[in-house]
């Protein structure tokens, strides 16, 4: 996931990536400009100020405080937000934890976003130190600010990079069961059902339930992007991913 101040398509050109969390207020608000320019990624919504938007809180000086975490999350999960995100310095742990304590908020109901530049990708956990007990749901472990911290293929930009945990946006779907191969000239359901779901993630495809030259090519395109064998043919593997890859830019 990947996050920054700026114009962020002009900050991740060139770069894959399946999320993006960006500013729905303060100084650098820049969400819905994301959200024009990649609307088929996920994305978080971050409020800065306490105005209670958005699905992400930023909590650190200049912005809301520790102790503030438990009562938005509160808020913010009263107003139907699924998980509100809190994002905070890894050093802050015990305090975030404390307010969520006092606001009555278990920490099953929030994704934890902490910030532990260490230029190595990992979410945080005990490992980490500073009174981590279990893991965090994400980890900023590169930023801009901190150039060292990043490899080289994100010099020059003004980017953050987030890895988040398998399960950051919700239990990963389940794939329809796998029958058989699908190749020019497969027709019927599973054919259409493969289709209608290349169609949701973004790609132009008729769904007609014939699988004809035009879908293989898609699969072909498909199949590297993920980083498979591309044959054109819609194997185990393809079929599975359909449902349950990342969509990225």
């Amino acid at each position: 996931m990947f996050d920054t101040v700026a114009d962020p398509a002009r900050s991740f050109r060139g770069l894959r990536f399946d999320a993006i969390a960006a500013y729905g207020n303060g100084s650098f608000a820049n969400y819905d400009l994301a959200r024009r320019q990649f609307p088929r990624l996920r994305l978080l919504e971050i409020d800065v100020s306490g105005a209670g938007i958005g699905n992400a809180g930023d909590f650190e000086p200049g912005d809301m405080s520790y102790a503030h975490a438990g009562r938005w999350a509160n808020k913010r999960i009263t107003a139907g937000v699924w998980r509100p995100a809190l994002y905070f310095s890894v050093s802050h742990w015990q305090e975030i934890m404390s307010s969520l304590i006092d606001a009555g908020v278990a920490r099953s109901d929030v994704r934890i976003w902490t910030a532990h530049y260490t230029g190595k990708e990992h979410v945080c956990s005990s490992a980490c130190g500073f009174g981590v007990i279990g893991t965090a749901d994400a980890t900023q472990w590169g930023s801009s600010d901190h150039p060292e911290t990043l490899p080289s293929i994100y010099a020059h930009r003004d980017i953050d990079v987030s890895k988040t945990a398998d399960d950051f946006w919700g239990a990963a779907p389940v794939p329809p069961p796998f029958k058989r191969a699908l190749k020019v000239g497969s027709t019927g359901h599973a054919v259409e059902i493969w289709q209608r779901q290349m169609k949701r993630r973004g790609w132009h495809i008729a769904v007609n339930g014939t699988y004809d030259a035009s879908s293989a090519t898609l699969c072909k395109a498909f199949q590297s992007e993920k980083g498979f064998t591309v044959t054109g043919n819609v194997n185990r593997a393809t079929w599975n991913a359909t449902w349950t890859a990342p969509i990225t830019a």
